[in-house]
């Protein structure tokens, strides 16, 4: 019987530490869509109509920090919030 390991992905030049999450806005993604009584499922249904097709799970992958946010998903998402898209990045974010 053969056994699987599974090991965590190490970005190239990391010296072996695993990869940080990419996605710093899945946590803010959550909050906001908390605090306007929405369910992922209907934010999904709120950025269809906005040009973007996006599925609960994908949302669900955003807000774990799994799955990257493409750029015209977060202007999406921030519309459909009705947030100023920098709500969305940690304070400080970007700042040299």
């Amino acid at each position: 019987m053969k056994t699987q390991t599974t090991t965590a992905k190490v970005k190239p030049g990391s010296q072996g530490k695993p990869r940080r999450p990419a996605n710093v806005v899945g946590p803010k993604l959550r909050h906001h869509r908390l605090q306007a009584g929405l369910t992922q499922k209907e934010l999904a249904a709120l950025c269809a109509p906005r040009g973007v097709a996006i599925t609960r799970g994908t949302l669900a992958k955003i807000e774990a920090q799994v799955r990257w946010v493409k750029a015209c998903e977060l202007y999406v998402l921030a519309k459909a919030l009705e947030v100023p898209i920098e709500n969305f990045y940690p304070p400080g974010f970007g700042l040299l």
